[in-house]
């Protein structure tokens, strides 16, 4: 799952998206800077995926830490269980996982990746970055398997994610010996549009085939 991502075309700028404010981009860059500062990639790899419900969304979104195996650092987001079990399947290449399902990502990259319009705003308005090579990279797939902007739902939706998840690591989160156990919480977030309840469940690996 990490390898890929390096072999995908970055997104334009988050700022050239005429529906997201600034604001609510440097509440997603301090997220963030905090997720990569919390490093939750210690803790959970690819066989730890998250159901995460951000309302007012009906249904779930399957999440997965990247980073445990060193080498790219984030959160990839699939929009359908059924799209995260094709990430797992024995048979299908990287090509063709990349053209059957959707998905959305946060990755970490060192400035070049970032466009130069996000990065004038980074430095203009202070946004937190958490080291030299952990500039946030928000993107989406397309159908030729490059990455696209996501949508204003998308960055709500990670909005969410991310402030549920950097509580429930904080606050929720139980180890035995050294590995997290399953949880099932709901957690109050503020976001730009106001606090919203967020549902995060740590599931077993079995469970996204069932």
């Amino acid at each position: 799952m990490e390898t890929q991502w390096g072999k995908y075309p970055l997104p334009p700028g988050l700022v050239s998206m005429p529906s997201v404010t600034l604001p609510m981009l440097g509440h997603l860059h301090a997220l963030a800077a905090q997720l990569y500062r919390a490093t939750p990639w210690r803790w959970f790899h690819d066989h730890h995926p998250f159901a995460i419900q951000v309302p007012p969304e009906d249904a779930p979104r399957s999440a997965i830490v990247m980073g445990n195996a060193g080498e790219v650092f984030g959160l990839s987001v699939y929009d359908t269980p059924g799209d995260l079990q094709l990430v797992f399947s024995p048979t299908l290449s990287h090509r063709e996982i990349a053209r059957r399902s959707t998905w959305f990502v946060l990755f970490f990259e060192e400035a070049p990746a970032v466009s130069f319009e996000d990065l004038d705003a980074i430095a203009e308005h202070g946004w937190p970055i958490a080291a030299p090579h952990a500039y946030p990279v928000f993107g989406r797939s397309t159908a030729d398997q490059g990455l696209a902007l996501p949508s204003r739902a998308d960055l709500l939706w990670m909005e969410g994610a991310l402030g549920a998840l950097l509580t429930s690591i904080d606050q929720h989160m139980v180890l035995r010996r050294g590995v997290p156990q399953l949880a099932d919480v709901t957690i109050p977030v503020a976001r730009g549009d106001g606090e919203v309840p967020v549902h995060l469940q740590l599931l077993r690996f079995d469970a996204i085939f069932e």
